[in-house]
């Protein structure tokens, strides 16, 4: 998508709303160019009694009475003022309120296909973005698209309809001094596009640190407990005070060209005004010029001299908005990833890895190696391994997050890339080692995207994971707030939590990504237990270091550095050279210690 095509679409159901804008601007610079010339009829041609030259004017003048009656009745003067000043409120109420109305509607959808956009870009993209800056995209940029639609935009068309409305009547009022009212407009209308050219640079790189800033501050409060474990609040808040300052000094960078911009114009509108005054006051001495004009010089002069310094602004802002346009696009651009392609076959849980390898986009070596296993419908596996040796990866793969870049997966006979997605990750769930819990009940946790699902399903799945007496223990019970991303539960209580909302889907394939590491080994071996008989009809995959969560699958998978070092049932890894029994008897060993210290506590 282009910026024209980006501005295209979402200006769509707008085009009426802009076009009622335009005639309101025009309306009301009509009345603001209106009311000099009322000041200037009413001393030239009433009080003055200078002849009056339009027929139109002699007309309007005929039906008000003449100019004897009006200079006998002044005030009328004063109503047709008021009138103007009324109507002229009038249409500027109603060009703000559809510039707000066009800008927040804008916005609105601008923000929707942003966030819906994200949800559908791949797992891949998301892990290698910076967070703080998808935050500060949505926001911020989104927000100068809405600063600039909602009251530059229409600033830009009052600036553009004063400025030549007001030089028509001056050219056709007296065409010398017109010219001098106008001398230096050209030169400032180029200084204006030259500040726009020369600090676009200036308005990106005042984003993209913001972005940074923001960056820090969603990192560092998403980690607090890291950070107050390890005592690092003076560090994160020097790392704060690093970006902190850099943001500072780049926005004071462009904040001094603004300064030096404004000041320039300052001068050059200045002398610009004095040019008027003084040859206005010569031009009315000699009696070229009547008094009545020569207000209505003075006048326009700041009605254009500020609307075409405001430009150097309104083209600044249009610049901002560019570059917030160009970092929208950016992520709009992204290929969305195929979720509802593919077929949609009846799963009963069998699963086939055929030499299959991964490598990371941006890696050089494989994260996987030739990986071959077979797991039959409704089968119990374990997969052990030390960190880094690709366990989760592995998983990662089953679920389509990432795709294989070698060899063959295949469920029931299907190959896993013909599945559709969507319908891949209804069938096979995951829960993971470090589960996300929304800010919410812990009933509205479990029972997320399961419209189908009664208290009485909610509350059984919440008993298999063993955490429904953990839940009622609390004084709301199931109505507890768990707090942004579950900080108010323990490690141990967030995963038996997230493994109840597994429970409920209909899963034909239940994965535990090392999803039992924070509970003790009595919690994880009732857990196990009650999952047993629901495990019958669900091909189970466990994620795990530990031993006593393995032993009891049908098969053990033992993985390092990417490869399948060995397989085969507890009985029979134990009695094998390799990791899974060094494993075992580390374990075991720490068990008997632990036991005999009880023994001797006791």
């Amino acid at each position: 998508m282009t910026k024209r095509a980006f501005i295209g679409k979402y200006m769509k159901g707008n085009w009426f709303k802009l076009l009622c804008i335009l005639c309101t601007a025009i309306l009301a610079v009509l009345l603001n160019l209106l009311h000099p010339l009322v000041f200037s009829f009413f001393i030239d041609n009433v009080i003055d009694q200078q002849p009056i030259t339009s027929p139109i004017m002699q007309q309007i003048v005929a039906h008000l009475g003449g100019v004897s009656y009006l200079r006998s009745h002044i005030w009328i003067g004063g109503i047709v003022i008021i009138a103007i000043y009324f109507f002229l409120g009038i249409a500027l109420f109603i060009r703000g309120y559809l510039s707000g109305r066009m800008s927040e509607d804008m916005c609105y959808h601008i923000r929707n296909d942003l966030y819906t956009h994200l949800q559908k870009l791949p797992f891949h993209y998301h892990v290698s973005a910076n967070t703080g800056d998808l935050v500060q995209r949505c926001t911020s940029d989104v927000d100068q698209i809405r600063r600039l639609t909602g009251n530059q935009l229409q600033q830009a068309m009052r600036s553009i309809f004063m400025v030549v409305l007001a030089c028509v009547i001056l050219f056709r009022i007296h065409v010398k001094m017109a010219i001098r009212a106008v001398i230096l407009m050209p030169f400032l209308f180029l200084y204006a596009y030259y500040f726009y050219l020369r600090n676009q640079k200036a308005f990106k790189a005042s984003d993209e640190s913001e972005a940074r800033m923001t960056t820090v501050i969603q990192e560092n409060l998403n980690g607090i407990r890291v950070v107050k474990a390890f005592g690092r609040e003076q560090y994160e808040a020097k790392q704060f005070d690093r970006v902190n300052g850099e943001h500072r000094d780049i926005t004071f960078r462009m904040i001094a060209l603004l300064g030096a911009y404004w000041s320039s114009t300052d001068v050059i509108c200045m002398i610009q005004i004095m040019i008027v005054l003084f040859s206005g006051i010569f031009a009315a001495r000699s009696g070229e010029l009547s008094i009545g004009n020569f207000m209505v010089f003075v006048s326009y002069e700041s009605m254009i001299l500020w609307p075409i310094r405001q430009l150097g602004r309104i083209l600044a802002d249009f610049g901002k908005c560019s570059v917030s346009i160009g970092r929208l696009l950016e992520i709009l651009n992204e290929k969305e990833e195929d979720l509802v392609s593919g077929i949609t076959p009846e799963m009963k849980g069998e699963i086939v890895f055929d030499h299959v390898s991964y490598q990371y986009e941006d890696g050089t070596s494989d994260v996987l190696e030739d990986i071959s296993m077979h797991i039959g419908a409704g089968q119990t596996v374990a997969i052990i391994g030390p960190t880094g040796s690709g366990k989760s990866t592995l998983v990662h793969l089953l679920t389509g997050l990432y795709d294989y870049t070698g060899g063959s997966i295949r469920i029931d006979g299907n190959e896993l890339r013909n599945i559709q997605k969507q319908y891949l990750r209804q069938k096979v769930g995951i829960v993971l080692q470090e589960p996300f819990l929304f800010s919410k009940s812990i009933y509205e946790n479990i029972h997320l995207n399961h419209n189908w699902a009664t208290r009485e399903d909610v509350e059984r799945a919440a008993r298999i994971a063993n955490v429904d007496e953990v839940i009622r223990e609390f004084d709301e019970g199931y109505e507890t707030m768990v707090g942004e991303k579950g900080v108010t539960l323990s490690g141990g209580q967030k995963q038996r939590v997230a493994i109840a909302r597994t429970i409920l889907n209909d899963n034909k394939v239940l994965i535990f990504d090392d999803s039992l590491s924070a509970v003790d080994t009595e919690t994880d071996k009732e857990i196990r237990a009650r999952l047993k008989e629901l495990q019958k009809q669900v091909t189970t995959i466990i994620i795990t270091q530990r031993i006593n969560s393995a032993k009891d699958a049908d098969c053990i998978f033992v993985i390092e550095k990417g490869k399948i070092t060995s397989s085969g049932t507890h009985e029979e890894l134990i009695h094998q050279e390799g990791l899974y029994r060094r494993i075992y008897e580390i374990q075991s060993n720490y068990i008997e210690r632990g036991e005999e210290d009880d023994r001797d506590t006791i």
